[in-house]
């Protein structure tokens, strides 16, 4: 009976396990992880030991600096090419925005002082402040983009391309950050469709009514569910 209730105790405790990413959102790099579903970008990076240490124990601090270096050089390269939308990066200041607060996932020591050290940043790690969430958007395909950019049209159709009226009734917009789910929006989501145009431009449409919907997606936090990833 005391087992049977530490055993619930510690499972309230620990919480339910986090459902695994699905294949088609974790892109891996080498030593570079890219996780789309949960907006993280995890580097990895390991230092043999200083073999002039008398001991193992003695080895483990100093490689684990190195191993962090290591690691946070290879997090810096994955950053500066983290696509954001069609044509977009982040800036270096951005990159050392989002390096400042990237956190060790964890530290493996070796048994010969060795060590390997991941280390990860989030999407959004690069924002002055924490994005607010938006609306969730539906894509059949798409390549995966970190914060794309949307062009925001009233109507079914935005009005007639190149007239003065579309021009009117058209917004850009870049959102905060974005995170995917593989699949069509549960019953009940109201996801907003979402086209890609032949420039590769994310356009959706809003209703005559809904004037606010682009200031509700510009730099807010989304969640994106794709159909098929395209590489």
């Amino acid at each position: 009976m005391v087992a049977g209730v530490l055993a619930v105790a510690m499972a309230l405790a620990v919480g339910p396990a986090r459902a695994a990413t699905p294949p088609a959102l974790e892109e891996m790099r080498g030593p570079v992880s890219i996780d789309w579903a949960e907006g993280t970008v995890t580097a990895r990076g390991g230092a043999a030991a200083d073999l002039r240490m008398p001991s193992a124990d003695l080895a483990r601090p100093g490689a684990e600096r190195r191993a962090r270096a290591v690691a946070t050089a290879r997090l810096k390269d994955a950053l500066a090419g983290l696509p954001l939308g069609p044509g977009r990066a982040l800036s270096a200041e951005a990159v050392e925005q989002a390096l400042g607060h990237a956190q060790i996932v964890d530290v493996e020591y070796q048994s010969n002082g060795g060590a390997v050290v991941r280390l990860r940043a989030r999407f959004g790690d690069w924002l002055a402040a924490e994005p607010q969430p938006g609306p969730a958007l539906s894509v059949s395909e798409a390549h995966l983009a970190a914060a794309p950019a949307l062009r925001v049209a009233v109507g079914k159709a935005g009005g007639k391309k190149g007239s003065k009226e579309a021009k009117d009734d058209e917004a850009e917009v870049v959102t905060g950050v974005a995170r995917y789910r593989i699949g069509a929006p549960p019953v009940g989501t109201h996801a907003i469709a979402v086209k890609i145009d032949h420039d590769g431009r994310w356009v959706l449409h809003r209703e005559k009514g809904e004037k606010d919907l682009a200031e509700k997606l510009a730099g807010a936090s989304i969640v994106i569910y794709v159909q098929k990833v395209l590489r």
